[in-house]
């Protein structure tokens, strides 16, 4: 993936044999030209290439090859994820210097797209924050249409992850606005940006008009290959009409559900979700047997994603004052936390069955998960997290009649609160 002008594979291949610029140049070339060639002030013309690469022993078409063609081709390589994650970042910066340096603005431009979503796509905001601006000053450079569409949709990705919705909504919107829709392309790429603003809009709690948003995506659904992304599309389009009491929820479930049905792990999270809004509608029945079968139904061979979907039906089950059902998973949530190692999810596990325990009157057995989860969140938590804590541990020992042990939780968290501030 190393890219070389002209002049640097002339100089790095003479040096590598040991042959000198006088040797090389012969009576065929001066020794000032050559040098001038080597250093890129100047272009050697074809006879003297021609010759280089004789006297060389290298392939003329490799030294022809000028820095333009070595970006494409490495342009090529990343399209394709040709490259490893762990070699992404750096590539894509090598290749971006160069086309800096050679002024190849619309080469530069998709390198800088590349890079910027490689960073949301791994979360890495602090990344991020160091080429924002960059990225901006390339797209004012190559701002067409297809460009300004590429930098919107980017802008709104970002601001999704970071949960900026308000930001996120203005740029799907703006994205909307530019596209034709005269092609297959141009419909589905509608599609995913409707289906994505509704999801913004849901967010926000604005359910009309995540309605709305969603309800443009299912009209331009049949443009979406992707079976998976299709489901996903009437899922979110289903928990919006069951939590604006609509009757067609159900039918949007069970076309989600036919899309999903060979995917577990997707099936299991929708079914979830689907608990939550339940809930949300005061339909108690159905949302505890929503979760409880999207427990039974998510594959715990990835063990982290399944203690993090274990510890979202625990708070939604727990926030609805269902702590027996909440109960039954705490064990599992926290047995598998451990195998993980992971000590934000271990903490949550520890927290949810103290809470639950504390709830179900147990305030004795509760103490010890409380504490478990105490020691854990120092390790990482901020102060924010660590005062609400405090006030979790001194409403506990409050409700055993320990008044010391409160009180001094308490006296904590007061004196986080006014660090906080």
């Amino acid at each position: 993936m190393e890219i070389l002008s002209t002049g640097e594979k002339i100089k790095r291949a003479r040096v590598y044999q040991g042959v000198t610029l006088k040797a090389l140049c012969g009576d065929k070339i001066s020794i000032s030209k050559m040098s001038c060639i080597e250093n890129g002030k100047i272009k050697a013309d074809k006879d003297i290439l021609e010759y280089i690469s004789s006297k060389l022993g290298i392939d003329y078409n490799y030294l022809v090859r000028d820095v333009h063609e070595q970006i494409l081709s490495n342009l090529e390589s990343i399209r394709n994820n040709s490259i490893s994650k762990d070699e992404m970042d750096k590539i894509i910066k090598h290749n971006l210097n160069y086309a800096l340096e050679y002024s190849y603005d619309n080469l530069a431009f998709e390198l800088i797209h590349r890079l910027f979503k490689f960073y949301v796509d791994n979360n890495k905001v602090e990344n991020i924050q160091l080429i924002i601006s960059q990225y901006y000053d390339l797209y004012q450079k190559n701002n067409n249409e297809e460009n300004t569409i590429t930098y919107y949709i980017d802008m709104a990705t970002f601001f999704y992850r970071i949960g900026e919705y308000n930001e996120a909504v203005n740029y799907y919107s703006r994205t909307k606005n530019l596209i034709n829709k005269k092609t297959d392309e141009e419909k589905t790429t509608y599609a995913y940006i409707c289906y994505k603003e509704g999801k913004c809009y849901e967010k926000l709690n604005n359910l009309e008009k995540a309605f709305k948003s969603l309800k443009e995506a299912i009209d331009y659904i049949d443009y979406i290959i992707n079976n998976c992304d299709k489901g996903d599309v009437y899922h979110c389009f289903a928990t919006v009409n069951i939590r604006l009491r609509k009757p067609e929820a159900e039918a949007y479930i069970e076309k989600a559900y036919e899309y999903q049905k060979d995917n577990e792990m997707s099936l299991a999270i929708s079914k979830g979700k689907n608990g939550e809004c339940y809930f949300y509608v005061g339909d108690i029945e159905k949302g505890i047997k929503e979760i409880m079968e999207g427990v039974k139904l998510f594959p715990p061979t990835d063990k982290a994603r399944y203690v993090k979907f274990l510890n979202q039906c625990i708070r939604t089950l727990y926030d609805n004052k269902e702590y027996d059902f909440a109960y039954e998973i705490t064990d599992t949530a926290l047995n598998y936390a451990i195998d993980t190692n992971d000590i934000v999810l271990i903490e949550e596990a520890y927290y949810f069955k103290g809470m639950i325990l504390q709830r179900k009157g147990m305030y004795r057995e509760a103490e010890m998960y409380m504490n478990l989860s105490l020691d854990s969140l120092f390790k990482f938590a901020n102060k924010e997290k660590r005062y609400e804590r405090y006030l979790d541990m001194a409403d506990m020992y409050y409700k055993l009649g320990e008044t010391k042990d409160s009180l001094k939780y308490f006296i904590l968290a007061m004196k986080m609160e006014k660090s906080i501030q």
